[in-house]
């Protein structure tokens, strides 16, 4: 009696093990394909990264390392700043003619405030990190053939004067501006790691 009670007993258990191999099998490769899926988003992951590739936010343009924002409505120049601020960027600041280059053609020939004024001292233009602006370094202010070249701190549309700088609607060169004026706006800031 014995032996055929443990012969039904591995005859009921057999479906059970064959359910319980077959759930095994099933799952090692389950897990061999999502290991081979890391070992591949992996390698992509390390090329993408050791490019120098970086991704930005949504509606952020990357460029050399740094994600940029071109507002598609305007604001007065320290509404532009401070909503920079709450995207965690600041008002763009123009480091070289390539920078210069991307920008005035990411501009679309519409005015665009940046991050330089003179709001404390005339004449001394400081970018919104503090740092003043170099002189002997790459300045894009408007030149004329004839008349006064740009920052002209035009009084006449606001007694005030111009104190903010933005890229100009022709050729993205730069214009000193009043601050109360509203334009469009380019926040920047560096691209995630």
């Amino acid at each position: 009696m014995l032996p055929l009670a443990l012969g039904l007993g591995l005859l009921l258990t057999l479906p059970a093990l064959i359910a319980v191999a077959h759930l095994y099998v099933t799952g090692q490769a389950k897990l061999n394909l999502i290991e081979n899926l890391h070992r591949n988003l992996s390698a992509t992951l390390n090329i993408t990264a050791s490019s120098g590739c970086r991704v930005c936010p949504d509606a952020w343009a990357h460029h050399n390392g740094k994600c940029y924002f071109f507002s598609s409505s305007g604001k007065n120049w320290k509404q532009s700043q401070d909503h920079c601020v709450t995207l965690g960027g600041h008002l763009v600041i123009v480091n070289n003619q390539e920078e210069q280059t991307f920008l005035s053609k990411k501009a679309k020939g519409e005015f665009h405030w940046i991050g330089l004024s003179d709001l404390e001292t005339e004449g001394q233009w400081i970018w919104v990190d503090n740092t003043p602006l170099d002189k002997t370094g790459p300045v894009f202010w408007m030149k004329r053939p004839e008349g006064q070249d740009e920052p002209d701190n035009w009084k006449v549309e606001d007694p005030a004067g111009e104190h903010c700088a933005c890229l100009s609607d022709v050729r993205g060169e730069w214009h000193d501006n009043s601050c109360r004026k509203t334009h469009k706006f380019v926040c920047e800031t560096l691209a995630p790691k």
